[in-house]
């Protein structure tokens, strides 16, 4: 429960943080909702699942890897007794939060600043070091992973021009992720 916590916590500053550095560098979220950006959010899911399906097979097969050794301290201790209801809770907010944050305003303030490319790459990285705050050192490995995400779901956002699409591939791809270790950990 204390990595849920921590997820709540950390999912809310983002949203503040976001919100501020929208207000006081004075930019404007564009979310561009539509049924577009769901569709598109809901197939750009299918790339990202594909690889994970990859990986907890290596992990499987390598159970000392660092994939192997994250997924079973990390991600299925999280998962494993998390409840639907959670679940969709924890992927709506990391969805819109995190989106908010790297995709959003850090995202045009980097463009304004650094171009296009940098705004990339900075994006990218802070946005997996974030999901390692307190464990670089055990599993700093998983970095270049997150950031390859982060990478993708910046094509996403640049590719669609829709912060909505990238929230809900995010979102949906964390409760699919979600739900298939929950019942992969319950044996059902």
């Amino acid at each position: 429960m204390r990595i849920l916590l921590a997820a709540i916590i950390s999912e809310g500053l983002l949203l503040a943080l976001a919100l501020a550095l929208a207000y006081f560098a004075n930019l404007t979220i564009d979310w561009r909702w539509s049924q577009r950006a769901v569709i598109q959010g809901l197939a750009l899911t299918i790339p990202p699942l594909l690889g994970n399906h990859i990986l907890w097979n290596y992990s499987d097969r390598n159970p000392h890897s660092i994939y192997g050794r994250f997924s079973r301290e990390i991600i299925v201790p999280l998962c494993r007794h998390m409840r639907l209801g959670l679940a969709a809770a924890v992927a709506i907010l990391s969805g819109i939060c995190e989106e908010l944050f790297f995709r959003g305003s850090l995202n045009y303030l980097c463009i304004s600043y650094l171009g296009v490319i940098s705004a990339c790459i900075v994006t990218s990285i802070l946005f997996a070091a974030m999901h390692f705050i307190g464990n670089f050192k055990r599993y700093g490995e998983m970095i270049p992973l997150y950031t390859a995400m982060g990478v993708y779901l910046w094509f996403a956002h640049f590719c669609t021009g829709s912060l909505a699409a990238v929230a809900i591939l995010h979102g949906a791809y964390n409760f699919i992720v979600i739900t298939a270790v929950r019942m992969r950990a319950s044996g059902t």
